[in-house]
């Protein structure tokens, strides 16, 4: 229950401190005194958009500020254990809005989430906002019910997965051209590689082995000349004779002849040794043609690969590693179509289930609600009236975020009519009265505790605005009591009704319009209410009048 409303700065306001109550509370007064910027400051408190223009003239900043106890169990996170909520909302005249949840910093977002399910604001104009199908369609959710609700969250969160996926789907499918272009341009390169069968090691002698193969005569000439220079009439001989000269003086032991007989000895077998090698390599060297010609392929082949996919042998071998792991992963995404196709599938039959259980909760409240509604029509001077829901799934069976169905709200607002939309199917009065209607069905079924209405009693008078006054106190009593529902009104016959009446006043002060409030007690009520008749608040036929609205209101309420 909200305690008290503090309001600073706030349109026509300046400060006023308004103390409620539980049942139902009045805020009467002139039109144009502040009565609804009461509303406003709620809305605000609920986190409606903020807006500098409703800072007052010459004010700094507009507040509005509420004490609520007990406090919501949506505050727990807030209240460290107290039983008293103290939310506020700040408007600079030049910066953005400020948001305070027991004098801490909170998001504006984060007043919604505590105050929301408490506080139920109705507004001015419900009957036009009642025309939008959407409108229609989130009443009508309400009214179904927790039950209901779990079902509604249940095909949302189907629906949203499935559109998630259908959507990857898509993305892949847009793909697809693409991808099988580059698995074959994949599969192509892979295909040169592997053929080419590199080897880092062996492909890097292959310049060399192809230097020797083309100078092969060349090489061969020159060895063979080298190795006869080294063998007999050559080198050889000599070289032996020296050995055998210095044999014949290994008896004398001088030292550094025997290591000059060593040296001889040494180059001796060198020779014969470096004869044998280029001997050897001689018959190794391979002029044949072919040979010649195979290793010319290879060395363009190599060429070519690292022409378009590296520098050298092991940046090919590389390329085609990262092509390999490439072209898997393109063939797993088809393989992940396939599967995201029937996943897609798969959701979209749970979601049309899940949408057909939300229909069919919307059809059994849609009859709830409309034998709720023509009830309240009755009550409010509309006994022939009839009102219909109509739960409409489209022919093509095509899923929104809310389910299947269309919602339409219709009134045949007298005998023999058929229903039509509320926009063409009554007067301005009728839809006041018809969204009056459903207002107070919707309030019979909300859990907040707090509920607020705005000059909902627009276009009415006499004895239908004598219902609307018995509805809001019966609201406030309904469910156990302890409902606080606040009103604004510019009717007597509703403020007849009230537990605690409020008048917003405005005067001047040093030349400036100034609204202040004023408790009404029970001795100055037949005066106020005299006065919203249109008579003299001090006349004695106004005060009589309005003494009878008091008797009808009290013995109303006590039935």
């Amino acid at each position: 229950m909200i305690d008290e409303l503090h309001i600073h700065g706030l349109g026509v306001i300046e400060d006023v401190h308004l103390r409620l109550a539980p049942g139902l509370t009045v805020i009467t007064g002139e039109t144009g005194a502040g009565k609804t910027m009461v509303v406003t400051a709620l809305e605000l408190l609920l986190g409606a958009r903020a807006d500098t223009s409703l800072v007052r003239s010459g004010s700094d900043r507009a507040i509005a500020e509420a004490r609520i106890s007990p406090a919501p169990a949506t505050a727990a996170a807030w209240t460290d254990g107290d039983d008293e909520l103290i939310v506020s909302r700040e408007i600079p005249a030049d910066g953005r809005s400020r948001a305070r949840i027991n004098g801490r910093l909170a998001p504006v977002s984060a007043l919604s989430e505590v105050l929301g399910p408490a506080v139920e604001v109705h507004a001015q104009h419900e009957h036009v906002r009642l025309s939008r199908p959407e409108v229609q369609r989130s009443l009508l959710d309400r009214f179904a019910g927790e039950p209901h609700a779990r079902s509604l969250a249940a095909y949302r969160d189907a629906y949203a997965r499935w559109r998630e996926a259908a959507g990857s789907l898509a993305s892949l499918e847009a793909d697809a051209r693409e991808r099988a272009r580059a698995i074959d341009r994949l599969t192509f390169e892979l295909d040169e590689i592997e053929r080419a069968e590199l080897d880092p090691d062996r492909d890097a002698r292959l310049d060399a082995e192809l230097d020797v193969l083309e100078h092969a005569e060349e090489l061969l000439v020159a060895v063979t000349a080298a190795g006869e220079a080294l063998r007999d009439e050559g080198a050889a001989e000599p070289l032996g004779v020296a050995v055998a000269a210095l044999r014949r003086t290994a008896d004398v032991g001088d030292p550094e002849l025997e290591l000059l007989r060593q040296r001889a000895v040494g180059l001796a077998a060198e020779a014969a040794e470096l004869a044998a090698d280029l001997r050897a390599y001689g018959e190794a060297i391979d002029a044949d043609p072919e040979h010649l010609d195979g290793l010319r392929a290879r060395q363009q082949l190599l060429v070519t690969l690292q022409r378009k996919y590296g520098d050298d042998v092991a940046a090919v071998v590389a390329y085609g590693e990262r092509a390999a792991a490439e072209l898997l992963a393109l063939q797993d995404a088809d393989a992940d179509a396939s599967e995201l196709q029937d996943r897609v599938g798969s959701l979209a039959a749970e979601a049309r289930e899940l949408a057909a259980a939300v229909t069919r909760g919307r059809t059994v409240a849609a009859e709830r609600l409309a034998e709720a509604v023509d009830a309240h029509l009755a009550d409010l001077g509309m006994p022939h009236a009839r009102f219909v829901v109509d739960v409409e799934a489209p022919a093509d069976g095509d899923l929104g975020p809310d389910g299947a169905d269309r919602i339409t709200f219709t009134l045949a607002a007298n005998p023999g009519e058929s229903a039509r939309p509320l926009a063409t199917a009554a007067s301005g009065g009728e839809r006041s009265r018809v969204a009056l209607a459903v207002e107070v069905a919707l309030a019979d079924v909300d859990d907040a505790a707090v509920l607020v209405f705005d000059e909902v009693d627009a276009g009415i008078g006499g004895a239908t605005a004598l219902a609307v006054g018995e509805k809001l106190a019966r609201l406030a009593t309904a469910a156990g009591g302890g409902r606080q529902v606040i009103c604004v009104t510019h009717l007597a016959q509703v403020a007849a009704f009230a537990d605690v009446h409020h008048v917003v006043e405005k005067g001047l002060r040093d030349g400036r319009t100034v609204t202040t409030t004023r408790l009404v007690d029970e001795d100055q009520r037949p005066a106020e209410l005299s006065r919203m008749l249109g008579g003299d608040a001090t006349r004695e036929a106004g005060i009589g009048h309005a003494r009878e609205l008091l008797a009808e209101a009290a013995g109303r309420r006590a039935g």
